[in-house]
């Protein structure tokens, strides 16, 4: 990771993941990011999961679902 990327808060890299995974649509990003379950997670939501520090897997996850895995 750059120093530029870990200086930026965990919330705001996995939004931006997110949002870059729903071809730049920030608002469904959120939605995402705030509601849907992850199963691989417990169906824990991504918003929960940077709350317990996690960021760095939901981040591996969405770079999953860029590579064109879907669930």
């Amino acid at each position: 990771m750059s120093d530029i990327q870990s200086s930026i808060p965990p919330i705001q890299q996995v939004v931006a993941a997110a949002t870059a995974v729903s071809d730049g649509d920030l608002e469904a990003a959120i939605l995402w990011y705030r509601n849907e379950p992850l199963a691989p997670f417990n169906y824990k939501t991504a918003e929960s999961l940077v709350a317990e520090g996690r960021a760095a897997d939901v981040l591996d996850l969405l770079e999953s679902f860029q590579a064109g895995f879907v669930g």
